[in-house]
């Protein structure tokens, strides 16, 4: 738009003092061409509206620790999940109660989660019996191991191992 206001007052200049064929011309100015140069074009505005939802606590499943073995190197914990609180139970959600355990509880080198008190009762067992291994590769879906290394078990066992915080 200003460019457009120098064209024509550069315009009018040159046509102010030329004179064309020999024959002198006036040139005069009109207040229309003074508006043209001193108007701008109105700013288009727009206004956006974000909301958001307020914080909420995470969602992962509800959890107690239903026993808890003091160490040299840190505690080892068996985790019980609540299976009211869940419908259906992901890799995501067991990562997540066991990132929640390890910082709300420290000092913690093992941990085991499970979603039955069978499979809680026999998680540490040294030589489990053909029931216990079938209620573990049932219930049993995730251990911590050295504070760090998670290794997903039994309906998970096909995602490996990862590590804690990363």
């Amino acid at each position: 738009m200003w460019l457009r206001g120098f064209v024509v007052a550069g315009l009018v200049c040159f046509a102010a003092s030329c004179s064309i064929g020999g024959n002198d011309t006036t040139t005069t100015t009109t207040t229309e061409a003074l508006v043209e140069l001193t108007t701008t074009a109105p700013v288009e505005t727009s206004t956006t509206s974000t909301t958001l939802e307020p914080l909420t606590d995470p969602s992962f499943p509800a959890y107690s620790i239903v026993q808890r073995i003091p160490g040299s190197d840190g505690d080892t914990v068996i985790i019980l999940l609540d299976t009211e609180s869940y419908e259906v139970l992901s890799d995501v959600d067991l990562y997540d109660v066991m990132f929640d355990v390890v910082d709300r509880f420290p000092p913690i080198v093992a941990a085991y989660i499970v979603d039955s008190v069978a499979a809680a009762e026999a998680v540490l067992a040294d030589e489990p019996t053909e029931e216990q291994v079938q209620t573990l590769s049932e219930h049993y879906f995730l251990s911590l191991e050295d504070g760090f290394r998670l290794v997903y078990r039994g309906p998970f066992g096909d995602l490996g191992a990862s590590v804690l915080g990363s």
